[in-house]
């Protein structure tokens, strides 16, 4: 029998698969390797589903008891989100024979989350990461949570989304294959690295330290170079080293160079630590603020890891909540080369979105945009 090519989906399809199998209410898997945003993404278009919801949005995990029992007591106001390991959870968190009920058969007691979840009127979502890591006596229960919608005895509510995402065998040690019954119940989607573009759109929106985005957006082999031989704990560059790098950063203003090269060994490694700090010292010969007072100094820049790092800070400052700087973005696009120019225009796109940008140029900045196309004609189009 010859071998099935697997395709592989963009990780910026998350929130469109997810979004339609919430339509549906039916059950979906990802599979991808480590750091490919899965988490990430689920959680944050579970928020938008809240909100198209009218809903309130709660991390289940990350509140009180107290907080937990209010909810528990009027759930129609919440929509609850609750990331679990699977690989980390037992027969007990699930549910639990209940031994002195006083009567000739046996009962459960579950846990307060299945037991608010079960409540007919209220939202959410419940996500099982790290499937195949799970044991199969664990897998043995999702069986109902995918099939029959329930914890034991204790159906879901008819508003709460079941999904679930694991790795690939190869990526990871110790995998438990899902087996194929489970696997026909759910929707499976194989999800690729994130790419430069991918994660700098995703970094400008979740507000990723701008240096870390013009670098990547310079070397974008760097994204993702996961190498699963090491045997010691050497950093790696991935979405999630690159995010924790980033807060730090963004939580220690004043670490100095030596300080940035710390953390940056630390986390994604210590070859591209070498290379990424090399472009962090020559970002410092230029500041942001320059560009912004006037866009015509960009062209005397002749290194393109700072156009790029520049061009960057300047998407990051619009999505922080500057939309005047809208209008510097598209006049410093005019002074640079056609290439950079054309991919700083489109990243603009992506993070204002295509419908607000076509009312905005043919606006209060129809002049600026005005330049844009005398410079770059048709190729605007693209």
């Amino acid at each position: 029998m010859s071998e099935t090519t697997i395709i592989r989906e963009s990780p910026l399809t998350i929130p469109t698969i997810m979004k339609a199998h919430w339509n549906a209410k039916e059950p979906f898997h990802l599979i991808g390797e480590p750091s490919t945003v899965k988490s990430a993404l689920i959680k944050q278009t579970s928020k938008v589903i809240a909100e198209r919801e009218n809903k309130t949005f709660v991390e289940w995990s990350k509140l009180s008891l107290e907080k937990k029992k209010e909810i528990n007591k009027e759930p129609e106001k919440y929509f609850i989100f609750e990331d679990l390991r699977a690989s980390e959870t037992d027969i007990g968190e699930l549910r639990l024979q209940e031994m002195n009920n006083g009567e000739n058969y046996i009962t459960y007691k579950y846990s307060i989350l299945f037991d608010t979840i079960s409540q007919p009127e209220v939202t959410g979502v419940l996500f099982f990461d790290e499937m195949n890591l799970a044991s199969n006596m664990i897998k043995a229960q999702f069986y109902k949570v995918y099939n029959d919608r329930s914890i034991g005895d204790l159906p879901l509510s008819n508003k709460i989304l079941v999904c679930s995402a694991g790795n690939e065998s190869s990526q990871v040690r110790d995998v438990i294959q899902d087996s194929v019954a489970l696997v026909t119940r759910r929707g499976n989607y194989f999800i690729n690295p994130i790419t430069s573009d991918e994660f700098i759109e995703y970094g400008i929106n979740t507000g990723i330290n701008s240096t870390i985005l013009g670098y990547l957006a310079f070397a974008p082999d760097d994204v993702h170079k996961l190498d699963y031989e090491i045997s010691d704990s050497l950093g790696q560059p991935c979405v999630r080293t690159w995010e924790k790098l980033s807060n730090i950063y963004n939580s220690n203003k004043e670490l100095n160079i030596n300080g940035k090269s710390l953390f940056a060994r630390g986390l994604i490694g210590q070859a591209t630590s070498t290379k990424f700090i090399a472009f962090v010292k020559l970002e410092t010969k230029i500041k942001l603020e320059d560009i912004i007072l006037d866009p015509s100094k960009i062209e005397k820049i002749e290194e393109l890891q700072i156009v790029y790092s520049i061009i960057t800070g300047l998407l990051g400052k619009y999505k922080e909540g500057d939309k005047k700087i809208f209008g510097t973005i598209l006049e410093v696009s005019t002074y640079i080369k056609e290439e950079m120019g054309i991919y700083m225009l489109r990243m603009l796109i992506k993070v204002v979105s295509h419908n607000k940008f076509k009312k905005l140029i043919s606006t209060e900045y129809a002049k600026e945009f005005d330049a844009c196309y005398k410079k770059y004609g048709d190729l605007l189009l693209d």
